[in-house]
């Protein structure tokens, strides 16, 4: 399969198999299992057994055939193959603003597997899923906003297993997080990035000396502390060029003394004009 966004798959009844970043994984009743990034994989009842492509098996079902990019008002059911034991799997996506540059994204392993004997997450794993799973199933007036909401639920409470059961496994932003220290800095600046941070001010609100601090962060986070300020600067000036913001507003309320300066900050991050890039996305 292949495709744009970040796809999850959840085994309702019977088991899979998964191949995918070089490795296979079976997947049994109750197990869910997500990509950072549409990498190319496979799931099949048998890792012996020959795939059909997903548009093979949408031709063969009878339903209309949709973009990747497509919202659908109500849910697709897909069949595929004879009298052997029935495997029925949930399937999702989830879609976030310029993945290629979202920390939430690069700090996760490439495929997150949460299994079904894993007590602790399914106390909420279940509950949410079985939920998502009868909207599919009646598909009533308002699916699409309802389903909308339940994702977005989901997509963290996943995010969050992974911190909590294999922290060793995440970097970047993520890792950060979980350092008290680290995770006071990212809130300081998240709530008001435009200030005029300096290295000895997060020092402070991280509660540690400014050379210890320095390195802390680099460790955790894999870049300097003004150079995550800058990213992150960058990626709510990307967000609000696109919602049609002007240039000398966003300098200006993201702290920088002139429109060049943002500009050239934004080109070094995005690769283009701040301009040119509004222009694209409106």
């Amino acid at each position: 399969m292949h495709g744009s966004g970040s796809p999850a798959y959840y085994i309702v009844e019977g088991d899979a198999w998964i191949e995918a970043v070089g490795s296979q994984v079976r997947l049994t009743a109750g197990d869910l299992v997500m990509f950072r990034r549409w990498d190319a994989h496979i799931l099949s009842s048998s890792p012996k057994e020959p795939c059909k492509t997903i548009m093979k098996v949408v031709a063969h079902t009878g339903v209309t055939p949709w973009m990747p990019r497509d919202l659908l008002e109500r849910p697709t059911e897909l069949s595929w193959g004879g009298a052997g034991r029935p495997t029925r799997i949930l399937s999702m996506c989830f879609r976030l603003e310029q993945p290629e540059r979202s920390p939430l994204l690069l700090g996760l392993p490439a495929m997150i597997h949460i299994r079904a004997d894993d007590a602790r997450m399914q106390r909420w794993l279940q509950p949410v899923l079985e939920f998502i799973r009868e909207e599919t199933q009646a598909q009533q007036a308002g699916y699409a906003m309802v389903s909308s909401r339940l994702a977005d639920l989901l997509f963290m409470q996943i995010i969050r297993a992974q911190l909590l059961s294999r922290p060793d496994e995440v970097t970047g932003w993520l890792k950060g997080l979980s350092d008290p220290a680290i995770g006071r800095t990212l809130a300081a600046i998240g709530e008001d990035p435009g200030r005029r941070w300096r290295v000895d001010d997060l020092a402070k609100v991280a509660g540690v000396s400014r050379s210890n601090f320095a390195k802390l962060f680099s460790a955790k986070m894999g870049v300097s502390p003004l150079e995550h300020l800058t990213r992150h600067r960058m990626q709510i000036a990307a967000e609000r060029l696109s919602q049609g913001a002007m240039v000398k507003t966003l300098a200006g309320e993201l702290g920088y003394a002139t429109s060049y300066a943002f500009a050239k900050a934004f080109k070094r991050q995005h690769g283009q004009s701040p301009g040119h890039f509004g222009r694209q996305r409106r």
